[in-house]
This record gives C-alpha cells, sequence and structure tokens, in this order.
C-alpha cells in the first residue's frame, strides 16, 4: 500500500475510485500526491490529479473517467467517434515544467529524476472502457496495465532507466513545497494525529493515533468511515450503523474492567471517525508465552474472567474473540477491543475457554486447565467455579505448592497451605491415602496422594470434576483436587468417612449387613451410570462400610492403592478388556462380597470366586441371586437400558430370610 497525501479532495467519482485503486495496489516505499496544485513562476497553477514518486521515476497521472471505446493517437483522440482533449499532452508539458524545476532546486551533484506524463483512464471502476493506441508507446493505460506501468521500467519514454533514490525523493518533497505541512494537516484530526494505518479497505480506515491536546499524549486508535471511498450508499450506510452501535456498546460497558474507553463520535462532513483508546499491552497472537510465569498467568485470567462476566451483567457478549482482538499486558491487564454482542452467553464462555486455554496451562494448576478444557467444549456456562479456583489458587503463594515433595511426606506437613496431614492410612508404589485435617475449615478429610500420573490426568480431571457436582450418600463427596510440586503428582481431598474397608470387616460381618450395603452400593452404580460415571476400581479396599451404611471411594484411581484386591486380579485380561465400564463396575462390586464372604478365605482369580459362590449357603444368598451373579462374574449379563439395577438383579422378588436362621458365614448380630 503506497503512502497517499491529498492537497485537496477528488473532483469526482473515477478519481475517487483511481486514488484507492493506486494507494492500495503500488508499493509500500511509493508517494502518491493527490489533487496537488503546482505553482509556476507566473503565479499560474498548474493542477495535478496525481503525482506519483516511485521507483523509476516521477510521473504526473491525468485521471479520466471516459466511457466506451477511446482511440488515442499522438496529437487527437476520440470516444466513440467524438474528439475529445489529448489529455496526455497535457500531463506530458506538466512533467516538463515539473522536471525544469527539478534541475534548478536540486544540487549541485544530484541529478533530477525522469519525470513523463500518464493518463489513467477508468470507464466506469474499471469496466466499460476500451482502449486503442495508434502508437503502443504511448503511456495511457485502463485499470490493468496502470500499476504495472508505474512499477517497471518498461513503460518509461526514457532512453535510460535509472532508479530514483532516497535522496532525490526528498528533493522532490522539497521542490513541491509544504508536503509535511499538508501531511501534518491530512493526519490530524482534532487533537488526534494519525501515525500509522493498521487498516484499509472499502471505505473503513484503522489508524493508530496520538491524542495530543497539549502537554501530554496517549496513544487511540481511530476508525474511520470515508463514504466517498466505499462501494455504493447502501455499504456506506451499513458501515455507518454498525460505528454507531459500536459506539452504544463502547458506552453501555463504560466502567467494565477490560473494555476500552470511547470518546464520543467526530462527524466532519467528509467522514465518521469513532475514537477509542489504545488497548494496553501486545495483542494476543503476539503474546509471548514462553516469559509467562505462573503468577502473570494467574493474573491475566481472573482479569479476563472477570471483565468478561462485568460485560455479561450489562446483557453484552464479547462474540470477537479473534487473537488480534484481545490485548495482554505484563502488567496484568485484559482488554477486548472487538466486542459484537452476537452470540450467547455459554457460546461466549465456550470461546473464551477455547482462546485462553493456552495461557491456563502456563498455571501448571489442573482445576484450572481442567475447567478451561471442559469449558471449550460446552460444559460450562457459568465463570463463578472458574473465579472461585482462581481467587483459592491466589491466596497462597506459589512457594507452598512447591514446598512439599511427595516422595517425603510426613505427618504435620501442609499440603497446597490447606491440609495438614495427620495419619497415614494406606501406602503403595505410586500412592498415598492419609487422614487429614483442612486448616482453615478444621474438619478431617481424606487426602490421597498419586505420583506418575501425568497421562491418566485428563480422565481423572473429567471424573473428580464431575463427583464435585453430585451428592449421593453412599458415594465419596470430592472436596478438591490439585498438582504437587513439580513431579508429576496430584492430590485428591475428599470427607472423611469413618468405617473400615469392607476388606478389613472381613470374618466380623454381621447379619443383615450385606442385604443392607449390596443395594446401597447397587442403587449408587445405577446413579453414577446414569451420569457417565464410572468407579473403575472396585475391591474391598475401595468399600467403606458402616453399620448402616457402605460408601464407594476411591473413584477412576485404582492404581496400587489396591492392587492386591482390584477386580481386574479376578477376571481374565482378555475378557475383562472387552467389557464395558458398567459391566467392570457390576463386575467388581459382586466380586468384592464374593471374596469377602467366601468360607475359605481371600479369592484370587475368577475360578476361586465362581468356586465360593457354589459353596454359598441357601440362607446367605438364594439360588435365583446366585445364578444372576455367576452371570455377572461370567460377563453374560445382559444389561437393559432405563431399568434400575436393583430391578434388574431381581432384589425386590428375592424371598426374606427365616426369622431366626444365621448363614454360617456371618456373624449373628
Amino acid at each position: 500500500m503506497a503512502k497517499q497525501i491529498r492537497f485537496g479532495d477528488p473532483v469526482n467519482e473515477s478519481e475517487r475510485w483511481a486514488f484507492k485503486l493506486l494507494a492500495q495496489d503500488l508499493p509500500e516505499d511509493y508517494l502518491l500526491l493527490t489533487n496537488i496544485e503546482i505553482p509556476t513562476q507566473t503565479g499560474q497553477a498548474l493542477e495535478v490529479d496525481a503525482l506519483v514518486i516511485g521507483q523509476w521515476g516521477i510521473y504526473v497521472v491525468d485521471v479520466k473517467g471516459y466511457i466506451g471505446q477511446l482511440e488515442a493517437g499522438q496529437h487527437a483522440w476520440q470516444l466513440d467517434g467524438r474528439d475529445v482533449d489529448n489529455s496526455l499532452a497535457k500531463a506530458n508539458y506538466v512533467a516538463r515544467v515539473l522536471a525544469g524545476r527539478f534541475k534548478h532546486k536540486f544540487p549541485i551533484g544530484v541529478y533530477a529524476p525522469w519525470c513523463q506524463g500518464m493518463v489513467f483512464v477508468t470507464g466506469r471502476r474499471g469496466s466499460e472502457i476500451s482502449l486503442r493506441k495508434n502508437e503502443t508507446d504511448l503511456s495511457i493505460y485502463t485499470p490493468e496495465q496502470i500499476v504495472d506501468a508505474l512499477t517497471e521500467d518498461w513503460a518509461l519514454t526514457s532512453r535510460y532507466a535509472h532508479q530514483v533514490t532516497d535522496q532525490q525523493k526528498q528533493l522532490v518533497l522539497d521542490a513541491i513545497g509544504q508536503v509535511a505541512l499538508v501531511e501534518q494537516r491530512n493526519n490530524k484530526i482534532q487533537d488526534f494525529v494519525k501515525q500509522k494505518c493498521l487498516y484499509i479497505k472499502h471505505g473503513l480506515e484503522i489508524w493508530q493515533a496520538d491524542y495530543n491536546p497539549g502537554d501530554w499524549q496517549a496513544p487511540w486508535l481511530l476508525k474511520i468511515l470515508v463514504p466517498s471511498e466505499c462501494e455504493d450508499r447502501d455499504q456506506a450506510d451499513r458501515l455507518e450503523k454498525q460505528m454507531r452501535e459500536e459506539l452504544y456498546r463502547l458506552q453501555k460497558l463504560a466502567g467494565c474492567s477490560g473494555v476500552p474507553y470511547s470518546a464520543p463520535l467526530i462527524q466532519d462532513g467528509q467522514q465518521l471517525v469513532l475514537p477509542i483508546r489504545m488497548p494496553r499491552g501486545t495483542a494476543m497472537h503476539q503474546f509471548d508465552y514462553q516469559k509467562c510465569d505462573r503468577t502473570l498467568a494467574l493474573n491475566l485470567l481472573v482479569r479476563a474472567a472477570v471483565a468478561l462476566q462485568q460485560i455479561h451483567r450489562r446483557g453484552v457478549t464479547v462474540s470477537g474473540w479473534g487473537e488480534n482482538g484481545i490485548f495482554l499486558s505484563e502488567g496484568g491487564e485484559v482488554e477486548f477491543i472487538d466486542i459484537r454482542d452476537t452470540l450467547s452467553e455459554a457460546d461466549d464462555i465456550q470461546h473464551f475457554a477455547a482462546v485462553f486455554s493456552d495461557l491456563a496451562h502456563c498455571t501448571h494448576e489442573p482445576r484450572i486447565t481442567s475447567w478451561f478444557a471442559e469449558a471449550a467444549r460446552g460444559h460450562h456456562t457459568s465463570l463463578d467455579e472458574l473465579r472461585v479456583d482462581l481467587a483459592l489458587v491466589l491466596q497462597r503463594p506459589e512457594a507452598s505448592r512447591l514446598a512439599v515433595d511427595p516422595d517425603a511426606l510426613a505427618a504435620g506437613m501442609a499440603i497446597d497451605g490447606r491440609y495438614q496431614l495427620e495419619e497415614r492410612v494406606v501406602q503403595g508404589n505410586a500412592s498415598q491415602l492419609w487422614q487429614a485435617r483442612h486448616l482453615q475449615g478444621q474438619y478431617p478429610c481424606a487426602l490421597s496422594v498419586y505420583r506418575g500420573v501425568s497421562e491418566h490426568w485428563p480422565h481423572l480431571a473429567s471424573t473428580y470434576k464431575a463427583l464435585k457436582g453430585i451428592y449421593h450418600p453412599n458415594v465419596e463427596q470430592v472436596l478438591d483436587f490439585g498438582e504437587m510440586g513439580g513431579k508429576e503428582a496430584l492430590y485428591i481431598t475428599r470427607a472423611w468417612v469413618e468405617g473400615d474397608s469392607l476388606r478389613d470387616r472381613q470374618g466380623q460381618i454381621v447379619v443383615g449387613q450385606p442385604a443392607q450395603w449390596f443395594p446401597q452400593l447397587l442403587t449408587a452404580l445405577y446413579y453414577l451410570h446414569n451420569q457417565q460415571i464410572y468407579h473403575g476400581a472396585i475391591c474391598p479396599a475401595n468399600i467403606i462400610c458402616q453399620p448402616q451404611r457402605a460408601v464407594l471411594v476411591n473413584f477412576g484411581v485404582g492404581l496400587d492403592v489396591a492392587a492386591s484386591g482390584y477386580a481386574r486380579n479376578y477376571a481374565d485380561p482378555e475378557l475383562w478388556a472387552s467389557e464395558g465400564q458398567a459391566e467392570q463396575d457390576l463386575f467388581g462390586l459382586v466380586a468384592s462380597f464374593v471374596d469377602v464372604l467366601a468360607p475359605a478365605g481371600e479369592c484370587r482369580d475368577r475360578e476361586g470366586l465362581l468356586a465360593a459362590l457354589e459353596q454359598f449357603s441357601p440362607e446367605l444368598m438364594p439360588e435365583s441371586f446366585r445364578a444372576l451373579c455367576r452371570q455377572v462374574l461370567n460377563f453374560e449379563l445382559q444389561l437393559v437400558d432405563g431399568v434400575d439395577y436393583l430391578t434388574q438383579f431381581g432384589w425386590h422378588d428375592l424371598p426374606g430370610r427365616p426369622a431366626g436362621v444365621v448363614p454360617p458365614e456371618l456373624m449373628e448380630a
């Protein structure tokens, strides 16, 4: 795009269209001076439509809006058979006058550049015109060739071709006179001074400008609509409407963080200007994430979430989520400059999560990254949960998160600055289960630490996010989860459930307890499976038993905490891998109770489970229920959608146990 300096206004549509084409298509190092008057010694001004200072010479361009067939000769021209003025002769005359003036103005040792005249025949916006030149070397061109003629040396009428130097260009401007003053006048709109053009198309321009009322200055953006440069009146009206609607939105959002201030519209009869304060920082696509530490990433996410929520509360959505419309600063500020209000709030949040997900990864906080991952898939419609998580993370220093080594945990240590370890309950090769205390709430909780879970993290995060949003009396209540140190370790906290594991109760189970615990857990599994949540590690160690209640714990993380009793050890690996998650959970539940109640002790394989099942007394397990459990252990049970598990297991149809009869596998209450 060439640099255009307007000395006057175009006198007709042909000039307006021609100047727009030349400014857009000529190279950046070209200068385009339009509607210029060059004074002569006699005092008479030479009117020049356009003066192009290019690579090979200085071109005096005369613009003609002829429509029809132009037959151009060296001396006489005809348009559709009618005589018209020879514009090339006039352009060449002005070029000769300019060349003489340059020779007298230039210092000794500097040659004046070649000057020649050209005629640009536009037709109607580049159409409805045909040209026939009697001599092919005449400098008369239609839109198809004008740019090539101005940028290549083949169109020169000079015998020799020499490129114009920067010194010659500057001397030409000095010889014309007051070019800098005219440029300064063109670039000034009230107290705004245009500095750099960022965009120009179809009459809409975006400029970087300085606001300079006197002793200080500030950077601004100017959106300028020039109706005369638009394709037609409808386009001009449409762009003007969009600009006024944008001003209305910015005024409606005045005072919201993340929204730049907008000054009133400026209308001077020829253009409409919307001034917007220049956003701080850099555009998002230019932001250096490698230099973004955890603290800066958290501050940016907080500012972005707060700003977006404030915008939504004013009844507006950002909608314009292109990375060039979002600005981030090293001071932790976020600003949106492309607010369109075309999306719903839910869609706006989804786009927000997708755009800011890379920044979320810079926090190294699993809760934060998992929120953005799920929100980008449309699973969140509110920013409240994100803001709470961000606030909790910011309340503790970075040192508290990294101070504890997951490989050297001991009683009394504080995890994440919020949980104090009290007693180790279970320890495995890659995980530990602790009884802990919430330091702020002063209540007991269970805290599990898992190491080397980077590849399992997306599944775990999704599972525990879902568990945080539900409640069931026979399912553990998840409180929190997060990252520990830099060793791919994470912790999960749950409400502390008093009681012993089903494995620990082996040999101590009294009459009536299995009939209470099993249907409770069966109902809990049906509820979870309807929510697309699966345990994946049901075994005796992951069932906590109380006299009247049983609770499923350790969802999705069997890992090595219960490896000795994990359901996969009961079943054939190939058979296990081919079954669905619901069938695997039911297998684990049935296998856990059969294992614990087996008269001969623990069962280590599926054959042992089936053998123990056949040895159960009829008082403990009626034959109909035994047959159904056999189907579960053989993966032969066909689950029916929409029918609860109690009904599918025929639980309500089981015969009652005779009063006073104690199965030999159980203790008397």
